[in-house]
């Protein structure tokens, strides 16, 4: 009898675990066919759980805010260190801080107190270099503050000025002035500008991070960095570009200089995408 018994509780366990052990495998091959998918799509998929949680970025990425200041225009468009001229990277991981803010970013945490103590002399170097490097991507002839106003081109004459690590010309001091104490405003009347006069002859036709086509996510998304336009599969790639964006902004001038050797072999007026 007892055998009997133990015998029918052996099957009434296992009528009440079948169902539960078919879901596991029903539940696991369908994990199984996901995860196959998933590799199929490896990038993809990585990137669209990214932009998924919010315009996740990776790690060491420069915020948009430090210590209570937001940043004001570019990220540090140098690939050099605000202080000492060291390549970034050389020393360790960049520090990145806002002064005034602006972002600029140091080689080593010993170069902050000395920046700190004179700002404007480090300040002063850095933007001769940012003017050099922006002057032929700027889109206007006449002073964005002033557009009655045409700009000579003589640097003696036009007034140069960077604001939020962004290369703008005036015509006047007055306008100098005029847009340094709007710098948001200007800086987004700059956007407009750049992206208009690049739009047509942007040289990818992917996103400069992601690799992937820039309508894959809904986009293009367009900003602007170091007075060029810059186009993304979507809002996500952007934080991720901020982190290190001159070597971003290398791919985009090695594409430009291919389209531009095509267009001269082949005799084509027009740039062609990559």
């Amino acid at each position: 009898m007892r055998n009997l018994i133990a015998i029918a509780g052996a099957l009434a366990l296992a009528l009440f675990y079948m169902p539960v052990a078919a879901q596991e495998d029903h539940d696991h091959g369908h994990h199984d066919h996901n995860h196959e998918h998933a590799h199929e799509h490896d990038h993809a998929h990585d990137h669209a759980h990214d932009h998924a949680h919010g315009e996740m970025v990776g790690e060491g990425t420069p915020p948009e805010e430090h210590d209570g200041e937001t940043r004001i225009g570019d990220a540090w468009p140098l690939d050099t260190c605000v202080v000492s001229g060291q390549e970034l990277g050389s020393m360790g991981e960049p520090i990145v801080k806002l002064h005034e803010g602006r972002e600029v970013r140091f080689c080593c945490a010993g170069c902050i107190p000395r920046f700190e103590a004179n700002p404007d002399e480090y300040l002063e170097k850095a933007d001769e270099k940012i003017v050099e490097s922006q002057l032929k991507f700027y889109p206007l002839t006449h002073c964005i503050a002033d557009p009655a106003e045409e700009l000579t081109g003589d640097a003696e004459i036009d007034i140069r000025r960077v604001i939020g690590n962004r290369l703008f010309i005036f015509c006047c001091p007055g306008c100098d002035t005029h847009a340094t104490e709007r710098p948001v405003m200007f800086i987004e009347a700059l956007d407009e500008k750049v992206i208009e006069a690049q739009k047509e002859d942007y040289p990818l036709d992917t996103c400069v991070v992601a690799g992937m086509d820039l309508d894959a996510m809904g986009g293009p998304y367009d900003i602007v960095h170091a007075n060029q336009l810059v186009r993304f599969c979507c809002a996500g790639c952007v934080g991720r570009f901020n982190a290190d964006p001159v070597a971003h902004m290398e791919k985009i001038e090695e594409a430009r200089e291919h389209a531009t050797t095509t267009a001269e072999t082949t005799g084509d007026d027009h740039s062609e995408h990559h």
